[in-house]
């Protein structure tokens, strides 16, 4: 209740001025009937201003130190705040209200564009990634080990035929094939031009004159003339061969040489023929089944999970995000994929029917909920706010909302007043 005088205030001042008037009146013209009309209504119109100024006051304190039934407020504020907390949950915040403006909210539309902001895209990508970057960095054998699980899994589901035919097709579409062949043509290239690889090929034909010839001696006996004479010569036979093989390796390194071609041709056609066989599918599936049974997938996930763990908290003491630092070939990719499969939710929620009332219905009983559960916590809200005022606090917050309702009370007191007496002074003076 705000100092200093208010209308009401004013309006019982002016009225008990009229009455002091009216008095000195009948006082000086004791027979004059306007006089006693005036005092009578005066008077009448004070003790009703009065009246409800004490009426209106008994509601916060004690007017003129009156004990009873008065400052009804302060003594009955355990009743005013659970009415008001009833007040607040059954009528501004009830189910009926809620879900109806729930309803108009129209959840997905606003949410998809929310979520299709540029800003607020980046913010969530780049959380998804510090995510995996906390995860990285924790230390956990069991998350290894459900990793290595999950890895084993995926590498049993895998048929050695399909590996073999997609790791051809990507070798094709790649071009790795001619690096690969290119790459041994020039290591055989260096391995095949030294002098040691050229006595190599000598001891080889020496060896199959020998079994050629065998016990044989007439075949022994020619093959020595022949030597003899110079006809047979082992050495330029060599080098006449490793200069062949040579140049046989040069076109074979020779990037699309019809050589080069040829023998890819050669190579997909019979790896083709061997992925059909029946006894290779079972060798390579027993092969792939031995593998995955002795691979260590276990030790090595968990060893590459403490040694990145290690960087990335060096990393972190020095405020250095990790995945930037060490590999940042790493994040850009993380961030491309995560921003991919980001960007696909969005597509299918928006476009798949069922998905979105799916989606929809779920937001819509998730808001529904945590509503009805903010009900019961306004509850509490309203509680704790109003026991914490004073009752001085709480008669100023009740009176500023209704001042000029109160205020108004007070005027008709006088008001009204005035008129019931001027009317009682008219029925008295027609009766006498």
């Amino acid at each position: 209740m705000k100092r200093g005088l208010n209308k009401a205030d004013k309006t019982l001042l002016i009225v008990f001025g009229l009455f002091l008037l009216a008095l000195s009146l009948h006082l000086r013209y004791p027979y004059s009937l306007v006089s006693d009309a005036l005092l009578f209504a005066s008077e009448a119109a004070l003790v009703g201003g009065i009246a409800d100024w004490f009426a209106v006051t008994a509601l916060f304190r004690k007017p003129l130190g009156f004990p009873y039934h008065t400052a009804i407020l302060p003594r009955r504020r355990d009743a005013f705040i659970k009415a008001s907390v009833t007040l607040v949950q059954k009528e501004f915040f009830s189910k009926r209200k809620i879900f109806r403006h729930l309803e108009r909210l129209h959840i997905m539309p606003m949410m998809l564009g929310w979520l299709r902001e540029p800003a607020n895209e980046a913010r969530l990508v780049g959380q998804l990634v510090d995510y995996v970057r906390d995860f990285l960095m924790q230390q956990s054998k069991a998350q290894a080990g459900v990793i290595a699980s999950k890895m084993r899994e995926a590498l049993a589901k895998v048929e050695p035929e399909d590996f073999f035919a997609l790791w051809g097709k990507w070798l094709q579409k790649t071009g790795k094939d001619k690096e690969f062949v290119q790459r041994i043509a020039a290591y055989w290239r260096a391995q095949a031009s030294t002098a040691a690889a050229r006595q190599q090929i000598k001891a080889l034909l020496e060896a199959y004159e020998e079994e050629k010839t065998g016990e044989n001696v007439f075949a022994q006996l020619l093959a020595g003339f022949a030597q003899a004479v110079d006809l047979i010569n082992y050495e330029e036979a060599a080098e006449l061969i490793q200069r062949q093989l040579l140049a046989m390796l040069d076109e074979l390194g020779t990037q699309d040489s019809p050589l080069q071609q040829e023998m890819l041709a050669l190579f997909y056609e019979k790896a083709a023929e061997l992925n059909r066989e029946p006894q290779f599918h079972q060798l390579t599936h027993e092969l792939k089944d031995s593998l995955l049974k002795d691979l260590p997938l276990e030790t090595a996930v968990v060893e590459m999970f403490d040694h990145l763990r290690l960087h990335f908290l060096e990393d972190k003491a020095r405020d250095v995000d990790p995945l930037a630092e060490h590999l940042p070939a790493l994040r850009s990719r993380l961030e491309e994929l995560i921003r991919e499969e980001y960007r696909r939710m969005l597509y299918l929620v928006e476009n798949d029917e069922l998905l979105h009332e799916t989606v929809d219905s779920f937001l819509f009983d998730l808001l529904g909920r945590s509503a009805l559960h903010a009900q019961t916590l306004v509850g509490v809200i309203v509680t704790d706010v109003l026991s914490r005022l004073t009752d001085e606090q709480l008669n100023h917050l009740v009176y500023d909302k209704v001042e000029p309702d109160l205020l108004w009370i007070r005027m008709n007191g006088s008001i009204v007043g005035a008129g019931i007496g001027l009317l009682l002074f008219a029925c008295l003076q027609i009766t006498m």
